[in-house]
């Protein structure tokens, strides 16, 4: 695919404005809808006032914004039918679509609702809704833009739950979607299968206070996700938290703040200004499918529970670094390294057993040297400086090299936890309950699963509870009384660091804190590893 999308929430765009668009220049277009005066279910209070606050701040970001209101079902299809057409006239046109009201998940598809929608039984409400993969394969099959952002506020409550017809299949919250296309970024107000708060008493929602807060700011929109993501957490007492789903392909930066959009290469230079001037800004770059993780300190260990090696529990500090989104795939391995996962299963014993294989599950059958070798030849074939060097047990870090690493445990750790947007001690990365976020022994099927299937945490990394365990830098030892400051582990020792957990677990596997110790020329069909870069 040739354009990026990002996911945020419904705009609408009319007709006679598509008939006045330029085609020779590029455009932004948005679509905001605010739907709260619903016929036939619960009546919500802030949607209306958070769309058209929305779209008065896209107005001063210089978007062409169509607002509609209290929408019905015909007239919501047919002003997001306008408004891809819109985006279709120019590929280098940016989209961004809003969407403010009642949303539910049926069979675990998602649907936006019309003040008019059905409410009969389950069949009727899903013909007078509109399907969220309808917007995106339109967006995606049909529009074929550069850039759209589409953001979910939805998700109050499940309006149907005591109605009288068939409503057995009805979840509340929203579902994650399946197989979005590349160049793709959805942002939702809250976790999948949470509910989001209305904000009563309030002008908006806590996620659309949160998001006014935010529109205007010179990062890139997956950074400008983490504070929106803080803030909305704050205001809910830690009860709600947004998350996104997706990725870039072929933009390094993206802000919706036109005055300070860039299309920048990925080595920003330090610009120092004239004496008396102002600074120049300053872009953060977020590498194509990694993650930022802002540095801090955090308690590394578990203080009660748990396993004797995840004591003392103590105050560590480490600096900011990118962490892949999700744990290398068998499709990333091959294209470095030229050996698919039958033939990695090989060189251990041929009669071991896969536990899956396809592109997008996790490579699995990879011991730690390996993974270091990957590592430096990514880096090299990305025009990166290896990390890595050295043969055997002498191998040795240029912490400072621009190239792909293991993560040492402790940067695993404050990751899987959440970093500083971890505010609720959860069990697992990112939820206390490990079917929302981990495939384990439990619910794994007895094998590896596609990467990202299951609800990030809230840094946007997926799987880090459960799936494959991962393979750290680190030699494996006893953990220091005192405090420490990026701790690269022991200084030798028999076994590497691997954490996480995996399909074949326990879920007292997969807890955040939970540590494993195994010999770095092992491998077998649980054990695979993840990316960071400095």
């Amino acid at each position: 695919m040739k354009r990026t999308l990002f996911v945020i929430f419904i705009f609408v765009a009319g007709s006679a404005l598509f008939a006045q668009q330029n085609t020779s220049a590029p455009q932004k277009h948005a679509l905001v809808i605010g739907n709260n005066n619903y016929a036939n279910i619960k009546k919500l209070e802030n949607p209306v006032n958070d769309a058209s606050d929305i779209a008065e701040k896209l107005k001063k970001l210089d978007y062409n914004v169509e607002l509609q209101i209290n929408m019905s079902n015909v007239a919501m299809a047919r002003s997001i039918t306008n408004f891809v057409q819109k985006l279709s006239m120019n590929r280098d046109s940016e989209g961004f679509f809003w969407f403010a009201g009642h949303a539910v998940q049926i069979n675990g598809e998602n649907y936006l609702l019309p003040v008019d929608v059905n409410n009969s039984n389950e069949v009727e409400t899903v013909h007078s809704s509109y399907s969220v993969r309808r917007l995106v394969d339109s967006l995606d099959k049909v529009a074929r833009n550069k850039v759209n952002v589409i953001v979910l506020d939805a998700c109050r409550d499940n309006p149907f739950v005591n109605m009288p017809g068939s409503f057995r299949n009805v979840a509340r919250g929203l579902s994650m979607i399946e197989n979005l296309p590349s160049d793709l970024l959805v942002i939702y107000s809250t976790a999948a299968g949470a509910v989001a708060q209305d904000g009563t008493g309030q002008r908006n929602s806590p996620f659309t206070q949160a998001f006014l807060q935010n529109m205007e700011s010179n990062d890139d929109i997956q950074i400008v996700f983490r504070t929106i993501a803080r803030e909305t957490m704050r205001l809910t007492n830690n009860n709600q938290r947004p998350f996104h789903d997706g990725s870039f392909l072929n933009l390094d930066f993206y802000s919706l703040n036109p005055s300070k959009n860039r299309i920048t290469p990925e080595v920003q230079p330090v610009v120092r200004p004239e004496s008396g001037s102002q600074p120049a800004p300053q872009y953060r770059l977020v590498p194509q499918g990694f993650e930022f993780v802002e540095g801090g300190t955090f308690q590394m260990g578990n203080a009660s529970g748990g396993d004797d090696d995840e004591r003392p529990v103590r105050n560590v500090t480490v600096k900011s670094f990118y962490m892949s989104k999700y744990e290398v795939t068998q499709k990333e391995w091959f294209d470095v390294m030229g050996t698919t996962i039958k033939q990695q299963r090989d060189l251990a014993d041929k009669t071991w057993p896969l536990a899956g294989e396809d592109n997008n599950y996790p490579m699995y059958y990879v011991n730690w040297h390996e993974a270091i070798e990957y590592c430096n030849k990514r880096s090299l074939k990305e025009g990166l400086t290896p990390a890595y060097r050295g043969s055997g047990n002498n191998i040795t870090c240029d912490w400072d090299a621009s190239g792909y690493r293991l993560p040492t445990e402790a940067e695993w750790e404050y990751a899987a936890k959440g970093g500083k947007l971890g505010f609720l001690v959860t069990e697992y990365s990112g939820s206390n309950n490990a079917d929302a976020v981990a495939w384990y022994y439990g619910n794994s099927g007895d094998k590896t699963q596609p990467v990202g299937k299951k609800t990030p945490n809230e840094l946007g990394l997926y799987d880090m509870s459960g799936n494959v365990w991962e393979w750290c830098w680190d030699w494996y030892g006893t953990y220091p009384n005192t405090a420490q400051t990026d701790p690269r582990g022991a200084s030798s020792g028999s076994g590497r660091v691997v954490r996480g957990g995996s399909w074949r677990n326990a879920a007292a596997d997969v807890r955040s804190a939970c540590r494993g110790n195994v010999t770095p020329t092992y491998r077998y069909n649980d054990l695979g590893f993840r990316l960071v870069r400095p």
